[in-house]
């Protein structure tokens, strides 16, 4: 994935995870589609939290911030889980 596409996908992630964390479930309930990626961005390198109340999580592979768990937005909004996830050491 070339970086022109990858701050596009960044940008429309970032929009699109505002609108979203309001009807996303909240993070410490699963379902199928959480269960099926298994992906825990806690345990990824590009995970960090922020001290923005509203955006209080973000991934610095795809460049966003947002109000829920990454992992979470990337699934809802694509369709597909993180390709960016490496497990921290």
């Amino acid at each position: 994935m070339d970086e022109l596409t990858k701050k596009q996908l960044a940008r429309n992630l970032f929009v699109q995870s505002l609108d979203l964390g309001k009807r996303l479930p909240s993070q410490n309930k699963t379902d199928e589609n959480n269960k099926s990626s298994n992906l825990d961005c806690r345990k990824c390198v590009h995970f960090f939290v922020t001290w923005e109340k509203n955006c209080p999580y973000g991934c610095k592979a795809y460049g966003f911030k947002g109000p829920q768990i990454p992992s979470i937005v990337v699934k809802s909004s694509s369709g597909e889980s993180c390709r960016f996830f490496k497990q921290r050491s």
